[in-house]
């Protein structure tokens, strides 16, 4: 391949990963602005809270309000508030939101923003939320399970302070207390005397924790069969004032026994539509998380394309003028290939470590820096954005007035130019990394071919020349 070829599809190569850096910048600067991909995750937030409580979607909204919501959705993109019915999706992912943003997860101006959301974090977060927006009707039903747990400590209690208690049933019984003490002191979490309160934590209501009944009832028989043994001892000595309090003793074992076998329900219809709700968000958050990915990568390609075609106007990169300009202007086309290793090594780097200031307003300064100096580069290969003379110059050749072969000559240069254009956002399009490994592949085969052509004048016999490299 002759070098000369070879140089000019480097020098077009590396104009192509300038300007997809600075689209890429662009795109960058675009979504910090903007909170394109906070926005993303706030959406997939709705979408998992109506996934897992099963909310009714929105009706569609009728024909005469298309240019209404056509409007809103241009203020959603220019970041302007829109004010919209606020639904319990809206209600949950405000709350969410809000909690992110007391733990630091904010902007500048102190609005919440979501580069990321991980599933643990999002049950952390889920656990400070009152408990209504994931089980409205909790407070029945805890109060139901909270005045059978009240029964039970009484009833407890009462056996506990029995003077006919002792031995292995005393033993048996604090027993019993040991594993009932931490569902008593978490109960008292979210009651306001004897009564639930409105608002309870998702978490403190989780955090009542199972209950092992078989293991209570087993270890509440043992205890009763130890206070028939000593009925029996007592009745063999006639001991009737002794027999009447075990056999009192005994009936309270069989009412706690009652309680318990009572409690097991409750407890089940209080806390498994919670652990439901929990089990949901589990198995719909890694669904809902590839849809908001699949989203996020389809709305950040056509951005790319926007700014693409925006950047390739502006700087008036048409394919084939820079093509051109490159295989005829050699001082042109050396400059830029000189260029190319350090604009490939910048690409590099950037790829490598692509970690943003956390401040946000450091992170746009950034990008705009970025912006500059990619526009400055193409502009130091000799390209001319486009000027205002020549937009003027296109509008004077619309004009009705002139003769036939110079308008129809202008229109021809118009569609020339639009086609150049439309390549180079295609070429554009496939990205910054494409670019970057197509540079790094080309020089890879300069070098080879240098080494080949070094090669052959080496081995070349004395006398016969050298040949043209």
């Amino acid at each position: 391949m002759d070098l000369g070829i070879l140089d000019t599809i480097i020098a077009l190569v590396v104009v192509l990963l300038v300007l997809s850096l600075l689209v890429q910048a662009i795109q960058t600067l675009l979504k910090k602005l903007l909170k394109m991909k906070s926005r993303q995750i706030e959406g997939s937030l709705k979408d998992l809270y109506e996934q897992v409580v099963g909310a009714p979607n929105p009706e569609p909204a009728p024909a005469n309000s298309r240019l209404t919501t056509i409007w809103m959705t241009v203020k959603r993109v220019l970041g302007m508030k829109v004010q919209v019915p606020e639904t319990a999706a809206d209600v949950f992912k405000d709350k969410v939101l809000d909690q992110f943003k007391n733990i630091g997860r904010k902007t500048l101006f102190g609005n919440a923003v979501l580069d990321s959301l991980s599933k643990g974090d999002l049950f952390k977060v889920m656990g400070k939320l009152e408990s209504e927006d994931f089980f409205p009707d909790y407070v029945s039903k805890f109060q139901t399970l909270c005045d059978r747990i009240e029964d039970l400590r009484k009833a407890v209690e009462a056996i506990t302070n029995d003077p006919m208690l002792r031995g292995a049933a005393s033993t048996k019984i604090a027993e019993i207390r040991s594993i009932l003490a931490p569902i008593f002191n978490n109960v008292s979490a979210i009651l306001d005397g004897t009564q639930v309160k409105p608002k309870v934590l998702f978490a403190d209501l989780l955090r009542l924790g199972q209950l092992d009944f078989h293991g209570l009832l087993n270890l509440l028989n043992e205890a009763q069969a130890a206070i028939a043994k000593e009925t029996e001892i007592a009745t063999a000595a006639g001991n009737t004032g002794e027999v009447a309090a075990l056999q009192k003793l005994s009936g309270e074992f069989a009412e706690v026994a009652k309680l318990i076998g009572d409690l097991s329900q409750k407890y089940v219809d209080a806390v498994s539509p919670l652990r439901n709700k929990i089990e949901q968000v589990e198995l719909w958050f890694d669904t809902v998380t590839q849809s908001f990915d699949e989203r996020y990568a389809r709305h950040m390609r056509t951005v790319a394309i926007v700014i693409s075609i925006v950047v390739v106007i502006v700087l008036n990169a048409n394919f084939f003028s820079v093509y051109k300009s490159l295989s005829t202007n050699e001082v042109q086309r050396k400059l830029i290939v000189d260029q190319g290793p350090k604009i490939l090594e910048r690409s590099k780097s950037q790829a490598q470590t692509p970690a943003t200031p956390p401040n946000l307003q450091a992170a746009l300064q950034q990008s705009r820096e970025e912006i500059e100096t990619l526009s400055n580069t193409y502009q130091g290969f000799g390209f001319t954005p486009l000027s205002m003379q020549q937009l003027q110059s296109f509008v004077s050749s619309l004009s009705p007035n002139q003769p036939w072969e110079e308008w129809w000559g202008s229109r021809k240069n118009d569609v020339v130019t639009l086609i150049g254009w439309a390549i180079m956002v295609m070429l554009l399009s496939v990205g910054a990394p494409f670019w970057q490994d197509a540079l790094e592949s080309l020089f890879g085969i300069k070098n080879l071919l240098r080494q080949k052509s070094g090669t052959q004048n080496i081995e070349t016999q004395s006398g016969a020349g050298q040949p043209k490299e």
